[in-house]
């Protein structure tokens, strides 16, 4: 450094020979490097601004101290004095202009304040000094992709290949650039020259695959695919390139061994395989009888794979489920919750799987713990209301069905919630409330003909708004005209107006249309025949209602007892 080379030339001088200033300097040297000691060790204990008094102090006693000027270059820098920063390290580079210390601080001055010419000209001499320096070829491509000269990018790459011959940096900072530019051909040419000499590295092999599909060389890539599984057979990703690759071209007994080949890889991430699995069933046309073999056949590798995942579980108890096998979909979903114990799909999955079991207790704890969960999805309330409803607790079904209906933002939920309010107030002997809930339904959809029915029957029980009832009632069998629970309220609702030929047409359709007839369908015929003066034919007909048993009316025993009807 100059420091020491000023000290050795002032211990070999002539002392008698010099002048006076020269004598200053000399005497001075001692306390120059003195300070620069002391600020030294203040910046190692980070006491910056003892650091700085000192390296100050040093150039006093030494003005061309270009050693304390790199020194508080850095510490200005550090304290926010950018412009003293940048001034000291151009004093210190012109005292020392051959120090690429010096060199390499002022270039990225320059990079700072966007002198980007001046930062290239460092840089262009420092390459000619050490041309394979890769550290400065990547800050001098990084200038330079920065003001976007890629051309001038590509000729200093070659240029420096020529110097230093094939080398992976160089080649991969050209493959990007054709990329960004949208040269693929040149991109193409490039891999196959990285691969050339780098034959056997695998990740540039797919590199290059990829490639001759980004070109439509398909069949080239496919010989790379080919190539990489030889020399890697449990290479991370050839099973999924390979499993897109024959799903292109139309293979898909292949292409669908390559996706189970890489659930089973252990190499490839779970989280990619949980990727692969939604593509292949969502975006690959599988959509056929082979669908439930294959995600048996995935459900299975996942759990061989990856027993402490819940994926496979949740995989095989949806299987189950759409073969209405619900004792397995149930173990399965419970195994997956073990695993994932808030996973909302599965969670939801068994809601399900417990009311097509009709597994009410247990649907309205597993509900309890999903509303535990996720406290403000509606579909848990509703789920559990299902479950006390079905089991003929009204006042929880009440209670908690108000409850998720208050946070449903949706309209047929929102429906639904007041459906099974509607038919529960009914229950409750509360047909005000039942009205109120039928009415909120209908206003959202005119013509929801599960309630429209209900509604329709109920008021014919009440003798009230019967017009309106046989309007609600006539759109349920417009829309399914073979439903015999439509026809038969269609039927009552005529008779409660005292149309009985009418009335009789109706359930006539009932019994043409349903094979296993309920207690009241056969109840109703009876009072029909009893107001048309078939006396005999009513009594019958009160005889098979009785028989057939179901919801009858508590008047049937004395109907038949009295021959009489009683309402």
């Amino acid at each position: 450094m100059t420091l020491l080379t000023s000290i050795v030339f002032a211990q070999n001088d002539v002392v008698g020979e010099a002048p006076d200033d020269t004598l200053v300097v000399r005497q001075d040297l001692p306390k120059n490097a003195e300070c620069f000691s002391k600020g030294l060790e203040a910046k190692y204990n980070e006491n910056y601004d003892v650091a700085i008094a000192n390296f100050e102090q040093a150039l006093r006693f030494y003005n061309d101290d270009d050693a304390s000027m790199y020194e508080l270059s850095e510490l200005y820098q550090l304290k926010g004095r950018s412009t003293e920063a940048f001034s000291m390290i151009k004093q210190a580079s012109n005292l020392q202009p051959d120090n690429k210390w010096y060199k390499i601080r002022l270039a990225q001055f320059y990079m700072q304040n966007s002198d980007y010419q001046s930062f290239m000209d460092i840089y262009d001499k420092l390459l000619d000094d050490e041309p394979e320096n890769m550290e400065y070829l990547e800050a001098y491509i990084e200038m330079l992709l920065r003001i976007g000269d890629y051309d001038k990018v590509i000729e200093k790459l070659d240029v420096i290949e020529e110097q230093v011959g094939n080398n992976e940096y160089l080649s991969l900072q050209k493959i990007e650039i054709y990329k960004d530019q949208g040269k693929h051909d040149k991109m193409v040419e490039e891999l196959e020259h990285l691969v050339s000499f780098m034959p056997d590295n695998t990740r540039y092999l797919a590199m290059l695959a990829e490639a001759y599909r980004m070109v439509k060389r398909d069949k080239d890539a496919y010989q790379i695919y080919l190539q990489i599984k030889e020399l890697e057979p449990e290479n991370k990703y050839i099973n999924v390139s390979l499993m897109d690759y024959y799903q292109s071209v139309g293979e898909l007994d292949k292409a669908f061994d390559e996706f189970i080949a890489a659930i089973r890889n252990k190499n490839l991430d779970y989280e990619t395989k949980a990727q692969i699995y939604e593509f292949w069933f969502q975006k690959i046309d599988n959509k056929n009888s082979e669908a439930a073999n294959e995600a048996e056949a995935a459900g299975l590798a996942f759990i061989e794979t990856h027993p402490d995942k819940s994926l496979g579980y949740y995989i095989l108890g949806t299987v189950r489920y759409n073969n209405e096998q619900y004792e397995d979909a149930k173990s399965y979903y419970l195994q997956a919750l073990e695993r994932e114990k808030s996973n909302f799909v599965t969670i939801y999955q068994l809601s399900m799987v417990f009311i097509e079991l009709q597994d009410y207790q247990n649907l309205i704890e597993h509900t309890a713990y999903a509303i535990s969960l996720y406290p403000e999805q509606p579909l848990f309330y509703l789920f559990s209301g299902i479950g006390y409803f079905n089991l003929k607790d009204y006042d929880n079904t009440i209670s908690i069905l108000e409850k998720g209906r208050k946070l449903s933002a949706n309209k047929e939920l929102t429906a639904n919630f007041d459906t099974y309010i509607g038919d529960t107030y009914n229950l409750l002997g509360n047909r005000e409330k039942s009205y109120e809930a039928y009415d909120r339904v209908l206003r959202a959809n005119p013509d929801n003909i599960y309630v429209l029915n209900n509604y329709a029957y109920y008021l014919s029980l009440d003798n009230k708004d019967l017009e309106r009832a046989l309007q609600m009632s006539a759109k349920t069998i417009k829309a399914e005209p073979k439903n015999a629970t439509y026809l038969d309220t269609y039927a009552w609702v005529l008779y409660k107006l005292e149309r009985y030929q009418e009335a009789k047409k109706y359930m006539d359709k009932v019994f043409k249309y349903d094979k296993n007839p309920q207690g009241v369908n056969y109840e109703h015929l009876g009072d029909i025949l009893f107001k048309m003066g078939d006396t005999k034919n009513a009594v019958k007909n009160w005889k098979k209602a009785k028989k057939a048993g179901g919801e009858v009316s508590e008047f049937l025993e004395r109907k038949i007892k009295d021959e009489q009807l009683y309402e």
